[in-house]
């Protein structure tokens, strides 16, 4: 079985938007553990997670030239299991998105740097309701960069900019201290692009964020009242990688990134590679639960050591 996931030579698959034929719904007799898509049929792509509910908990769509272009689950009223604190915290659990032959190009420069007021640089996100907007950036004077979740490099496809810009927002916003934001998760964002490319994949379903969801993963808070953002302890990244078909695993093969949170140069990213099944005991997160379980089960599982192979980390 994991012999049949190694033979592929790369990843990919048919983008969930493109028409050309993409990954079909999967139904509950295939999926036990599958998002409910009644609401919106979004929420059965192959990059999301298993949505955690309530009503504190939002999802946010992003829609650019080319289709959707990132999701988030933000959390508007985050109680971390083992929380003690007065009142609650706000937060987004991750962003998920797709990289594709369709909405990769260089076709647009990162958002220009402004400077000219507290939210021109990362605004409020014009799709969480208003609400929930930040009335002060958290950030400010704390020495926590902005870090980007989706990077702003991933998406410098969209002639008028919107894609790029939209990666810019509060939501897609977690605390990063500038010798990890710009060290080793810049590494990491800089592997994932070259991943995408079609020698490796038709598809990347890709899955970002920070751990939030326990106080034993929360380094600190930052910010006031309503603003108070947690700064996590740990980031992660959950890949999915689609190219052409296999009997056993659907042509499917996945990777999980777990770091700690601290400053770190290293250019090695072995050390952090981690089975699928491995990240959601870590982190609590089910990921690609709308996967069929037939090709889940044999994906998510893959011991470490194949995990690197498959995605040329050896």
């Amino acid at each position: 079985m994991l012999m049949a996931v190694l033979a592929m030579a790369s990843c990919g698959g048919d983008d969930d938007e493109s028409g050309g034929g993409g990954t079909p719904t999967p139904t509950p007799s295939a999926n036990a553990n599958c998002n409910d898509a009644s609401k919106n049929s979004v929420y059965a792509r192959l990059e999301f997670p298993k949505l955690k509910g309530g009503s504190n908990n939002i999802v946010i769509v992003h829609q650019a030239s080319f289709g959707v272009n990132y999701c988030v689950e933000w959390d508007s009223d985050l109680r971390p299991a083992g929380w003690n604190a007065e009142g609650s915290l706000r937060a987004q659990r991750w962003s998920c998105y797709q990289m594709h032959a369709g909405n990769t190009s260089n076709a647009t420069d990162r958002k220009p740097r402004d400077t000219s007021g507290e939210f021109s640089e990362y605004p409020n996100d014009p799709d969480l309701p208003a609400r929930y907007h930040f009335t002060e950036d958290p950030y400010w004077g704390t020495g926590y960069d902005h870090g980007h979740i989706i990077a702003s490099a991933d998406r410098a496809y969209s002639y008028n900019n919107k894609a790029n810009m939209q990666t810019f927002y509060m939501t897609n916003m977690q605390p990063q201290v500038n010798g990890f934001n710009s060290k080793v998760w810049a590494t990491m964002e800089a592997q994932v692009r070259r991943w995408n490319s079609n020698s490796f994949r038709d598809t990347l379903y890709v899955v970002k964020g920070g751990t939030i969801d326990r106080s034993d993963q929360i380094i600190t808070t930052i910010g006031r009242g309503q603003n108070k953002i947690p700064v996590p302890k740990f980031f992660f990244m959950a890949l999915l990688c689609k190219k052409g078909s296999n009997n056993t695993s659907g042509g499917y093969r996945a990777l999980g990134f777990w770091i700690q949170h601290k400053s770190n140069s290293s250019a090695d990213l072995r050390p952090y590679v981690v089975n699928i099944d491995e990240l959601e005991q870590l982190t609590g997160i089910d990921f690609f639960c709308n996967l069929p379980d037939k090709f889940e089960n044999v994906v998510e599982s893959l011991p470490q050591e194949q995990v690197r192979r498959a995605w040329n980390l050896e």
